[in-house]
């Protein structure tokens, strides 16, 4: 799968908030960046479909040693996550 340079008219951080906002969880006002996304309703199933997203607008696939707690706590770890592995698929 060939992958997508990441858009940059605005910075990756926000577009995931934006993203888990407006199609994954309900979240409360205030909520961004470093907000905990367990305590938003992140779940198994929430982050499967996380992941989906993350494919279908990034062209990133994570791979499964990738998906811990720690990685999806906040929609800051999880675009250092989407940062990392778009610049390994540029590498080769």
């Amino acid at each position: 799968m060939a992958t997508q340079p990441i858009p940059q008219q605005e910075p990756l951080e926000q577009q995931l908030v934006h993203l888990v906002s407006e199609r994954l969880l309900e979240t409360q006002p205030g909520f961004g960046v470093d907000s905990n996304l367990y305590d938003s309703g992140l779940d198994s199933m929430a982050i499967m479909q996380f992941l989906i997203l993350i494919e279908e607008e990034y062209g990133v696939v994570l791979p499964e040693g990738e998906l811990t707690r720690q990685n999806f706590s906040t929609v800051r770890s999880v675009a250092g996550l989407i940062r990392a592995r778009a610049a390994d698929s540029m590498k080769g």
